[in-house]
């Protein structure tokens, strides 16, 4: 066993032991008592204590300053969804960041991570899910994935919870941080007792999706009522592996911006198959496309029906062979072929509370979790788009090639274009494996300080998570280069390059030439392909917390009450590598052109809050109620030193049916422990420098800048589209803390004369400074280039060659941005009524409605501290609409009961750059998807339900991006989510309860 795996396991038993000599310590103490119910519903009396999300403060009524959403187990029953994240991402709040759909290449759009498969995160307002703080019973969970600080959502035991609190304005003095956008609190069940198991299948319209789960949860209490102990298991597996031919909206062409010339907009054209998405090589010659035989000879390619779309490339150039184009019909590939739409996974949770009510004052807790989580994530097919080329000598290039060439050769050399589906799909397996403790007391305090009560609460948590990742059919790129690289050898025999020229220092004994023009056979395939060994990683964290709440005094309207606390978290990041990526290893293959290595990595914060509640007014003309909050947090981080959170909250009811409130806060956020801990590793991308021949004069988002710029540093490549880069990833110790200033102001409308119905507007800003976030690498190099300069910080992780000026690296890393701002209106309707009532007889069942939708006003981000006039806006981007909601109607009577959903987005384009004026259309059009419920008694204790979601099988719009999803490949492929590629999903559920 390793020392850190024996360390975890000390660890975790050390907590576990420590647990139970502190309850036995305690039974000494032990009274008896009966158990106090406590409520914590917006509808509560205000004769009933109730602590809410946002705040440790035990207020009479439910009543809070922060906007918050609640969604209860019924309603994450209702939707029929495998894992409860998919059902809170569909909140207008939330962006989708992290699901089975999007996490296949998932880039979360401000962060370092990458490659998480089958991990499901939240991220509110779309600030990302570092700052979004997601607690379990008002406690911090472990993070979900190593090297990241988002929590798994799938590791939460969806049947086991009772409601989920979300609140949407910034809680960082309640809670740290983390909770710069808000919080997620995931409350389960308390003291159960029974049993309730449910088997679960789902499928596709297509029926290639299949999934099946199954769950039990069994609680019972003991010791005359003083004691409960709750079991909960789920696994599920969904082993459906759906790829881009498999859905109509990426198998056939996909749709891209064309127009013959400058003076009209551009428009959509459809149906696209590029021709280098071919199983065979593809030339260029002659001004004529040619296709190879598998023998190595030459055709005319199968086209569409449309033939070639029209092209404003110079066909005389062999190289223009990458920007042909053809429609469906014909023998070439759909961009999205082989790319996952949706990971498969298999997971299996457990999770196990005890609890024990010494008296009336004093209870124990103790929370067991165990989690795994199989996936694997597959990333299309080695492809060729026309940057490497053979040249004059390869022996390779035949005759007939030649004569195709009016009898030239290629002294600029021979592009090609293809897919290598004989070399398979590369793939990455991951295994993860969460485990956590959470033990400690809480209970009351009678008459503490005036006669005021008091309760308190404190706990100890450890958790850890390992990741383990390996490497499938890798294709190396430098050994590619290598093989593509032949000359005639001896005997006219193909030999590499670098083993005939007179340097034998880059001999390579084991190059086997590569003939693109003839499928790879398999001495060459195994020259270039590997596997890695497995490389585990692993974040252990550590939290004590502890808090006291209660009253000070009397004023006339009510109880000033105050809450004092303090919190120590520690957090250790251990980032593995594999081996043959490891410079330090014996085992490194430096030609694999993968660099990983280790690092070992903690922080440590200590952290003292205190929050105050003061009633002002109360029963007055037009002061029903009047009341005042504060909260402050103070921290020590190890790495960013002090910081201080605080907000500010009023309330006020000027009649008992309308109650206004507003929040402001400031906070400061620290740089996490993967923010700063990142393990050095360097891979390859393709990217385009912005000076090469077509982006220079037509990339759209340019500056005035760009053409000076790029004359400085001309590149030798420029005409050269794509390249192959070495991309380099790190850690940032230098980052310095990000800030946020948060508003809301909102009313709340519960009339009397209207029973169950409440509206709530809210509108919300967040204003954010010194943004920790990391760049995309094409991003960089764009940027570097638009600034006024070339001394620019862009330009610091930008690499050329000084002799050449051609592109060698780019250093990717969390840097601090100059700002980011976000603000909007958030409302939400909620109204049910027995329609008795409405006269329609005494058994006419109940219909309940819930409406939640948000309006973006603003989305800005400003990437150039030293430019702080080059601001973004993204509003109406893919993941941004203006306008979303969320509407379920839900019908019940008797043992009947079924609901309708429906998901609303407003019209999205790709870029910021298109615009009305220049493109036609220039956004999707507005989409509704609509989920259906129907749930039915066959017994007391037996429950048949079922569902479908996007029962319309409503496709993506065919617009470009938004046909794979509302994806932007590239720099933004983490927006995968916004349309439903998977189309119409159904699912049938058994339970039985007792």
């Amino acid at each position: 066993m390793k020392l850190s795996s024996l360390r975890g396991s000390l660890t975790y038993c050390s907590v576990l032991a420590l647990s139970m000599a502190a309850f036995t310590a305690a039974g000494a103490f032990a009274q008896e008592t009966s158990d106090k119910d406590k409520a914590s519903d917006d509808k509560a009396p205000e004769t009933t204590e109730v602590v809410v999300t946002g705040s440790r403060i035990r207020h009479k009524g439910a009543a809070s300053a922060t906007p918050t959403t609640v969604i209860n187990a019924e309603s994450i029953r209702k939707s029929g969804t495998r894992q409860v994240a998919d059902l809170v991402n569909q909140m207008p709040a939330l962006v989708i960041s992290q699901s089975d759909q999007t996490s296949n290449a998932n880039r979360d759009k401000d962060s370092m991570d990458q490659g998480h498969p089958g991990l499901n995160a939240l991220d509110l307002r779309g600030l990302g899910t570092k700052r979004t703080l997601v607690l379990v019973n008002g406690r911090r969970h472990v993070p979900g994935a190593p090297g990241t600080s988002a929590v798994d959502i799938s590791t939460i035991p969806g049947g086991l919870i009772e409601r989920v609190e979300i609140i949407t304005g910034g809680a960082s003095a309640q809670y740290g941080a983390d909770a710069v956008a808000g919080v997620a609190n995931f409350i389960l069940k308390k003291n159960y007792q029974g049993l309730d198991a449910n088997i679960r299948y789902g499928n596709s319209t297509y029926g290639d999706m299949p999934s099946y789960d199954a769950d039990i949860l069994w609680g019972k209490n003991f010791a005359g009522g003083k004691a409960n102990i709750t079991l909960f298991g789920t696994y599920g597996q969904s082993n459906g592996v759906v790829a881009g031919q498999d859905r109509p909206s990426t198998s056939r062409g996909n749709p891209w911006w064309y127009r013959p010339n400058s003076s009209v907009p551009y428009t959509v054209l459809d149906d696209q198959h590029l021709l280098q998405y071919s199983p065979r090589a593809v030339v260029l010659l002659g001004s004529k496309p040619y296709v190879f035989n598998d023998d190595g000879t030459m055709r005319d390619p199968i086209l569409g029906t449309a033939g070639l779309y029209p092209t404003t490339a110079d066909l005389s150039l062999n190289s223009s062979v990458a920007s042909l184009i053809t429609n469906s019909g014909g023998e070439f590939d759909g961009r999205y072929d082989n790319w996952l739409l949706s990971v498969p996974s298999d997971r299996f949770i457990t999770h196990g509370t005890f609890g024990y009510q010494f008296n009336d004052n004093m209870r124990y807790f103790l929370e067991l979790d165990y989690a795994t989580n199989k996936s694997h994530g597959e990333y299309g097919l080695w492809w060729e788009g026309g940057t490497n080329k053979l040249w004059d000598g390869n022996p390779f290039i035949t005759p007939e090639i030649i004569a195709a060439n009016g009898g030239q050769g290629f002294p600029d050399g021979l592009s090609f274009v293809r897919n290598f589906p004989e070399f398979g799909k590369s793939r990455s397996n991951y295994r993860r494996e969460l485990k956590q403790v959470v033990t400690g007391f809480e209970g009351e305090l009678p008459a503490l300080f005036r006669e005021h009560d008091w309760a308190w609460s404190t706990y100890i948590s450890y958790g850890k998570t390992e990741e383990t990742v390996q490497d499938f059919n890798n294709t190396s790129n430098e050994r590619y280069m290598r093989a593509l690289d032949a000359v005639s050898g001896p005997g006219g025999t193909p030999i590499c390059w670098v083993n005939s020229d007179a340097d034998t220092s880059n001999d390579d004994p084991a190059c086997v030439p590569l003939n693109p023009f003839k499928p790879a056979t398999q001495d060459v395939i195994n020259y270039l392909q590997f596997d890695s060994s497995p490389m585990t990683t692993s974040l252990e964290q550590y939290v004590w917390s502890g808090y006291v709440t209660g009253g000070l005094f009397n004023l006339p309207a009510g109880e000033v009450q105050v809450a004092l606390g303090a919190e120590y978290r520690r957090e250790a990041n251990n980032i593995g590598a594999r081996d043959e990526y490891n410079p330090d290893s014996p085992n490194y293959v430096p030609d694999y052109g993968v660099v990983e290595t280790p690092l070992k990595g903690e922080f440590d914060v200590k952290e003292v809050f205190a929050e105050l509640s003061v009633p002002i007014l109360k029963d007055l003309p037009f002061a029903y109620r009047l009341t005042a909050d504060a909260a402050v947090r103070t921290a020590d981080y190890s790495t960013a030193g002090k910081t201080t959170a605080e907000k500010y909250g009023l309330q006020w009811a000027p009649i008992r049916d309308v109650r206004f409130r507003t929040t402001y806060g400031k906070a400061v956020r620290a740089p996490n422990i993967s923010e700063v801990f990142t393990a050095s590793s360097i891979s390859g991308q393709w990217l385009s420098d912005p000076c090469n021949y077509w982006n220079l004069p037509n990339r759209a988002d340019k500056t005035q800048y760009t053409a000076a710029n790029c004359a400085a540093v001309m590149p030798a490549n420029k005409n050269d589209y794509w390249l192959w880069l070495d991309v380099i990833k790190k850690g940032n110790p230098d980052l310095k803390v990000e800030t946020a200033k948060t508003l809301t102001l909102g009313v709340v409308l519960q009339p009397r004369f209207m029973k169950n119905f409440s509206a709530t507007v809210d509108y919300y800003d967040i204003d954010m400074s010194n943004v920790i976030s990391s760049v995309e690498p094409q991003t960089i190099i764009n940027k570097c280039m638009d600034a006024p300069t070339l001394d620019n910080n862009y330009c610091d992780l930008v690499v050329r060659d000084p002799v050449t000026n051609n592109l060698v690296s780019v250093i990717k890393q969390n840097i601090n941005l100059a700002r980011r701002k976000t603000s909007g209106i958030d409302t939400e309707i909620d109204y049910s009524v027995n329609l008795a009532s409405w006269g329609w007889g005494s058994n006419a069942g109940t219909l309940s409605v819930n409406s939640i939708w948000t309006r973006l006003f603003e989305n800005k981000y400003t990437p150039d501290p030293d430019n702080p006039d080059s601001v973004t806006d993204t509003v109406g981007i893919f993941g941004f609409p203006k306008l979303k909601g969320r509407t379920s109607f839900n019908y019940s009577r008797d043992k009947l009961s079924f609901g309708w959903t429906s998901r609303f987005y407003s019209g999205m384009r790709q870029t910021v750059t298109i615009t009305p004026e220049s493109y036609a259309p220039y956004k999707t059009k507005p989409i509704a998807y609509d989920d259906l419920y129907v749930s039915y008694w066959l017994k007391p204790n037996m429950n048949l339900s079922a569902g479908l979601s996007n029962a319309l099988n409503k496709q993506p719009p065919r617009y470009p991006g938004a046909e794979a999803g509302g994806a932007y490949f590239g720099d933004e492929g983490w927006q995968a989510g916004v349309y439903d590629v998977i189309g119409r999903t159904g699912w049938i559920n058994l339970r039985f309860t007792r």
